[in-house]
């Protein structure tokens, strides 16, 4: 969506007007607009990246298969960084309906034990697509 933090609410579904009153004590971090989800959003609600992937921020903070260690990258490849092998707590990412604008990035990581479960956390389900797949019978 670029680098305006404002403009986010019109691309994920995030912290905004819509969702702003249920919580007074963090109200000055709601975005502009109001995107009528004051929770989760169907699938699909928001313009696609540039790569043409839908809701890769907002909604729900995505699990990721990395476990988490604060110095992993300082000393990672800069290609494709796997993760360290082993941990106690996964990685997430891209933020969630209740998240203001400076953690709903694909490059802010978060991290929760595995046996987290609440509203905001989820995953980010993945069909793969081909052209051959696509023509019609």
């Amino acid at each position: 969506h670029g680098d305006d933090p404002a403009a986010l609410a019109q691309y994920a579904n995030v912290f905004d007007q819509s969702t702003a009153p249920l919580w007074p004590k963090w109200k000055q971090h709601a975005l502009p607009g109001n995107d009528g989800y004051v929770f989760t959003a169907p699938v699909g609600s928001y313009p696609p990246n540039t790569w043409g992937l839908h809701d890769m921020q907002g909604n729900v903070w995505e699990w990721v298969s990395d476990w988490h260690d604060e110095g992993y990258y300082a000393q990672s490849p800069t290609t494709d960084p796997q993760g360290p092998e082993t941990g106690s707590v996964r990685v997430r990412r891209g933020g969630s309906w209740h998240t203001w604008a400076f953690y709903a990035r694909c490059s802010y990581r978060n991290w929760n034990s595995p046996q987290t479960r609440y509203t905001l956390v989820g995953m980010r389900l993945l069909r793969e697509w081909s052209p051959a797949a696509a023509t019609p019978d």
